[in-house]
């Protein structure tokens, strides 16, 4: 069985950095606050990278909130194949 995992972008919340993930599986999850926005994109990236290596996990990076919100709701079409993105570059 094949799990879908979508990963929201890196967004500001209370002065802090976080991204949020997604699973029918486990629901709606927030990562860690950092107080660097560096450090949250590292983390994301890592979880990208992590998550790719699972055969049983299809990794859906969202880019944008609005992509990410439709993926949650359940609202994806055909048009969000670019969710299904290469990996980040390195910044």
């Amino acid at each position: 069985m094949s799990i879908d995992l979508y990963i929201g972008p890196v967004i500001e919340r209370d002065g802090r950095f976080a991204y949020d993930t997604f699973s029918d599986q486990d629901g709606l999850r927030s990562s860690f606050r950092y107080p660097r926005v560096e450090q949250a994109h590292h983390d994301r990236r890592s979880m990208i990278v992590e998550w790719r290596r699972s055969a049983q996990v299809q990794v859906h990076v969202c880019e944008t909130l609005a992509e990410f919100e439709r993926a949650c709701t359940g609202e994806r079409t055909t048009d969000d194949a670019s969710m299904i993105a290469e990996p980040p570059s390195a910044e």
